[in-house]
């Protein structure tokens, strides 16, 4: 089942989807930029336990008490990923998620979302580092919008997170929180049953420190 830290699954539980033209015209966060840039306001740092490894896709999954189960994509910067076992206590320097476009589904926005999941992004400030930050696409209705939180709730349609199963036809996903002034503007024109398309950067570690 395809989940998100910090975010429920739910099944459908019914709704009819707008037509395009009666979604409001939303901006798109970074679809201007020609470089994409996860900038350095997303890091974060926590010591947790590594719960499994994915060597395959170069991820691993860790468990914090105040976030609970996190998968994130371990960059050309740990230099130490080969010596990472499950069981481990780490501390942990990551970027978190970020929103790159939130946006009314349509074939402009949908080209948009592929460029940017071709070009990929990159982290701000970080010397060294020649791999891009993986950019995700999903789609879909939108069933709630909660504006408070800065989160939305849709339908999955298409797409989802790399290295997680793909998450079934018509079920009910929590994003991640948005986070740029330009995704709060679209996410303040959003309402429920509306068809839209999203990118997102991947969570991703640069540095793991063994402490035991």
């Amino acid at each position: 089942m395809f989940q998100f830290n910090r975010r429920s699954s739910l099944k459908l539980l019914g709704g009819a989807a707008l037509s395009a033209s009666a979604l409001p015209a939303l901006s798109l966060p970074a679809a201007a930029q020609t470089d994409l840039v996860v900038p350095n306001s997303l890091q974060n740092f926590k010591r947790g336990t590594i719960h499994s490894m994915h060597p395959e896709n170069r991820s691993f999954t860790i468990i914090w008490e105040s976030l609970g189960r996190v998968k994130m994509k371990a960059a050309d910067l740990v230099t130490n990923f080969a010596s990472l076992k499950p069981g481990q206590i780490v501390d942990v320097h990551w970027y978190d998620y970020m929103d790159f476009l939130i946006a009314p589904k349509t074939p402009a926005s949908v080209a948009r979302a592929a460029q940017m999941k071709k070009t990929n992004a990159r982290l701000e400030g970080i010397p060294g580092a020649q791999e891009r930050i993986i950019l995700w696409e999903m789609d879909g209705m939108t069933t709630k919008v909660d504006k408070a939180a800065n989160t939305i709730f849709l339908i999955n349609a298409s797409g989802g997170e790399p290295d997680k199963p793909s998450p079934d036809s018509g079920e009910v996903i929590q994003l991640p929180q948005v986070v740029t002034a330009a995704g709060k503007a679209a996410l303040a024109a959003l309402g429920p049953g509306q068809q839209i398309v999203t990118v997102w950067s991947r969570q991703t570690a640069i540095k793991v420190t063994i402490i035991r």
